[in-house]
């Protein structure tokens, strides 16, 4: 008998299981109730986390389907799986392995995967630059979109970097992984497109967990609250972005009981509890890469 898919889901559950007992215990004024969590606010809240989820694969998918022609089904399937690794592990690991499931050329994945998180934070930034009016974000949105079609211009922004590091060879193909993945014009415009439904789907998903205990009216900061959680959960590289996409919520939103359970739930229902499926995903795609090799 196979032992390890059922030990590694038992795992993953028990992992889950702890961190909701001490998100509770540390947030014990909270009122975390069945009647909460079966509120309106919080089931809609789990639906958005689900169709953010979706969009979040879409975006892989944009990039990586118009060369290589990989189903929609297989980039969620790889993404389940790196979810589960990057939960269970640490964030880099699920992105590699994700890149590994895809099947397609190693840097050209990579170059999906840059273009995804970056494509990601460009169309967070630009909601919070446009709702919020705000500069500092329109400004930093505007160096991503040259970046990102105007590929050539980062690639000699940061050649001096890797030529000091002797990693020239790293960058040339990590820039043709990037520029093949990029692909035409509209290619990158679909993938903006759906990046801002995604960040609207998990600021809304934020959102309606942050009403069901009452809290939060300035939607602007959950936009804001989502991309801090992006980027110091991928920055700080604990398993899954465990305690780095809590703080994250947290300086957006307000340090308080209240808050850390809000972001907890936030981030179990569009990530966390997606590793308890990821795992079934991981050990079927590579229990049928066995079999077919």
């Amino acid at each position: 008998m196979n032992w390890r898919k059922p030990a590694t889901l038992l795992l993953t559950v028990a992992i889950t299981a702890y961190l909701l007992h001490k998100v509770y215990a540390e947030a014990s004024k909270v009122n975390l109730s069945a009647s909460s969590l079966l509120s309106p606010y919080f089931l809609t809240a789990v639906l958005t986390g689900f169709v953010a989820y979706l969009l979040y694969t879409a975006l892989w998918y944009v990039y990586v389907h118009h060369a290589s022609g990989v189903s929609f089904r297989r980039t969620l399937l790889a993404t389940l799986s790196g979810t589960y690794l990057g939960f269970s592990l640490n964030s880099a690991v699920g992105v590699l392995v994700k890149v590994r499931l895809l099947g397609t050329d190693y840097w050209y994945t990579m170059g999906v995967g840059l273009l995804a998180i970056a494509t990601e934070f460009l169309a967070g930034l630009l909601l919070i630059a446009f709702i919020g009016k705000n500069p500092i974000a329109l400004t930093i949105a505007g160096a991503l979109l040259v970046a990102i079609i105007f590929d050539r211009v980062a690639y000699y922004f940061l050649y001096p970097l890797f030529w000091a590091i002797k990693k020239l060879q790293t960058l040339e193909k990590m820039y043709s992984g990037w520029h093949r993945a990029r692909g035409e014009l509209k290619t990158v415009l679909l993938a903006i497109a759906v990046g801002m439904l995604l960040a609207v789907a998990n600021s809304t998903a934020l959102y309606l967990t942050a009403r069901t205990f009452g809290v939060g009216e300035n939607y602007i900061k959950f936009l804001e609250a989502v991309l801090y959680s992006n980027f110091l959960g991928g920055l700080l590289g604990t398993p899954g972005g465990i305690g780095a996409n809590e703080l994250g919520v947290t300086l957006a939103i307000g340090d308080s009981p209240t808050a850390i359970v809000v972001a907890f739930l936030y981030k179990f229902i569009t990530q966390y509890a997606y590793a308890i499926v990821g795992a079934v995903a991981f050990y079927r795609l590579v229990a049928g890469e066995v079999k077919a090799n």
